[in-house]
């Protein structure tokens, strides 16, 4: 399944550049997806549960690195766009859309884009304040 977060560095607030596009690949497993199922149950259709995109790992793999050590995570708007296969390997696209300092606290603001061959599957909009706990 890949490394698992404390095998990635923390990447500095500094490196984070509004606009730039990062990218990787994330492959819905049978063995990843059969996981989130006896989670949270199968997919209705048969399809890959939304569910499965609920997970740092792609972000960590585009950034190169986790969030900082106490980052929180304060809020995350999810969009499935439609259904996809277990097995496909996903294109992942993470851009910057806003990185702004105010009162102490560094928000930065992150989308995340799974898609194949013919288009966007799930969209994900999450906002954090970067390493805000250790400051």
């Amino acid at each position: 399944m890949g490394r698992v977060a404390q095998e990635f560095a923390d990447v500095p607030y500094e490196d984070l550049e509004p606009g730039v596009v990062r990218t990787t690949t994330h492959r819905l497993d049978p063995s990843l997806v059969a996981e989130y199922e006896r989670l949270v149950g199968p997919s209705p259709d048969g399809s890959v549960s939304p569910w499965v995109f609920c997970t740092f790992l792609p972000m960590y793999r585009a950034l190169g690195g986790r969030m900082e050590q106490g980052s929180i995570h304060t809020r995350q708007r999810m969009v499935e766009h439609r259904p996809v296969s277990v097995g496909a390997t996903l294109t992942v696209e993470l851009r910057v859309l806003e990185k702004i300092e105010e009162g102490g606290r560094r928000h930065v603001t992150l989308e995340i884009v799974f898609a194949d061959e013919a288009g966007p599957v799930c969209s994900s909009t999450g906002t954090y304040l970067w390493g805000h706990a250790t400051r």
